[in-house]
């Protein structure tokens, strides 16, 4: 009887392998998976009973679909992520160029009528030379050559325009121009404000015509030519030649001003003529006071007027 019990356990233990399917073919950690689930199974015999074999390859597989699933997952999630922070560009640190000064915000006379500029801004330090000109711009229009270091001159508003907008350009790629900023002709007030640094005199420098050498190229001692940038004595801000070397161009077109206080000024929508300032090396340095101002067309270049750039916020101005 005890011979026939084993000769029936025996039978059914092979039927059960016989018809047990052939497990996968895994590799790695999921073969290691499995063999310790397997290991845990005990063998059908002497009576006693486990999980069918069929039933550990199912939920191995299972667990192993899972596991992959959530492998994929974390793939795709960590994917999308570096995806974004690439796309993502970096944000742009406010990096003015060299020799630009920072003017804060205030209020100057002019005439009788306060006029306030609310927004700080840069300016700069000397006149744009005739080498800083031709680095960006590629040419040197200029009638007095012979030194690098000369404010360029015999250029047109737009031709000063135009390198204030590749300045932009070259900046901004560059990394150090934030979106909002941008390199242009000063304002007219702007202008005047930074000239003026804070007095109320006839010059930076004051009111006596006689001290002007110290401070500026004019008619009286130029002796017929512009000369190198920041020879003479800066205004109280530390900007050179706001008086005389060469003209300089600003944003406004001509106007008469209005008989009002002021914010912001931008002159009118359009004229004829646009605003120089500052007087220069071929006329007399009556003519270079803070408050003076001159025109002409906006297409014309002359050996006498140059201009400097200012960094600011963008802002609404009239059309040129």
């Amino acid at each position: 009887m005890k011979l026939k019990n084993n000769a029936r356990g025996r039978q059914r233990e092979e039927a059960l392998n016989t018809v047990s399917p052939a497990a996968p073919n895994f590799s790695g950690a999921s073969s290691r998976r499995l063999s310790s689930i397997a290991a845990s199974t005990r063998t059908v015999s002497n009576g006693s009973e486990t999980f069918p074999t069929q039933l550990t390859t199912i939920i191995v597989v299972i667990l192993l679909v899972f596991s992959q699933s959530g492998c994929d997952r974390r793939s795709s999630e960590m994917a999308t992520t570096h995806a974004e922070s690439v796309a993502r560009p970096l944000k742009a640190e406010l990096i003015p160029v060299t020799n630009m000064v920072a003017i804060k915000a205030g209020t100057f006379m002019r005439i009788k009528y306060p006029v306030t500029i609310t927004r700080d801004f840069w300016i700069g330090k000397y006149e744009v030379t005739q080498g800083e000109f031709a680095t960006v711009l590629g040419r040197n229009p200029s009638h007095f050559t012979g030194d690098s270091n000369r404010p360029v001159e015999k250029i047109s508003f737009f031709d000063a325009s135009k390198y204030c907008s590749a300045l932009t350009q070259r900046e901004r790629e560059a990394g150090r121009l934030p979106t909002g900023y941008e390199y242009r002709l000063p304002s007219e007030a702007e202008w005047e404000y930074a000239c003026r640094a804070g007095t109320t005199n006839l010059f930076s420098f004051g009111d006596d015509p006689s001290m002007a050498d110290q401070f500026a190229w004019t008619g009286e001692n130029s002796e017929g030519t512009t000369h190198p940038v920041g020879l003479k004595l800066p205004n109280p801000w530390g900007l050179h030649d706001m008086h005389g070397n060469v003209w300089e161009w600003c944003l406004d077109w001509f106007a008469a001003y209005p008989a009002a206080p002021l914010t912001d000024p931008a002159g009118p929508a359009n004229s004829k003529f646009k605003v120089f300032k500052g007087g220069g090396w071929n006329q007399d340095i009556e003519f270079a006071r803070s408050a003076n101002r001159f025109m002409m067309s906006p297409s014309n270049g002359i050996h006498f007027v140059g201009f400097r750039v200012v960094l600011g916020q963008l802002h609404s101005r009239p059309t040129q």
